[in-house]
């Protein structure tokens, strides 16, 4: 999982896969297409640890933003926020029905017969359960939660560092 978060994350989805059940298919800009057996919302959650994020507040904090509580767009950086999509029926309780994906490498989405299609910067396309204007709506409140990002992390100035602790060696 670590290697994958070290790639530049494209797309989440949950997807059942044959004889594995309920897993999500990770999209990243340097490796092939990453099936886990791991649900979305569990992977959602590692994906908070690793780069120190609840997701709790976050939804607390852009949902109210928003005015959406549910269907929150994830920043984890000003840069790399991830969007809702439906991308899947649920066969079961707390199956997932909704997919991320960076909007960044959102290259068109395009409405086809029975659904709307993502195409991402690299050729892959997802089909969505949402209609064009659903979206749309998603997509603008990516924009809203991209321009109000707070980056939290620490910046300091190297020369700026300055050590002032005496060592003391006893014998």
């Amino acid at each position: 999982m670590e290697r994958v978060l070290n790639e530049e994350l494209m797309a989440i989805l949950p997807q059942y896969v044959d004889n594995r059940g309920n897993c999500t298919k990770i999209y990243t800009v340097g490796l092939e297409p990453l099936i886990l057996d791991k649900s979305i919302k569990t992977i959602l959650r590692l994906i908070g640890k690793h780069y120190m994020i609840d997701l709790k507040e976050l939804k607390k904090r852009y949902g109210a933003l928003v005015s959406s509580p549910n269907l929150v767009p994830i920043p984890l950086s000003k840069r790399d926020v991830f969007i809702p999509f439906k991308t899947r029926v649920p066969m079961y309780k707390n199956d997932g029905a909704f997919g991320y994906i960076n909007m960044r490498h959102i290259e068109k989405i395009r409405e086809e017969k029975e659904s709307t299609v993502v195409y991402l910067s690299n050729g892959v396309y997802i089909p969505c359960l949402c209609s064009l204007s659903t979206i749309d709506k998603h997509m603008r409140n990516g924009n809203i939660v991209s321009r109000c990002y707070e980056d939290r992390s620490i910046k300091i100035k190297e020369e700026e560092v300055v050590y002032n602790a005496k060592v003391i060696i006893t014998r």
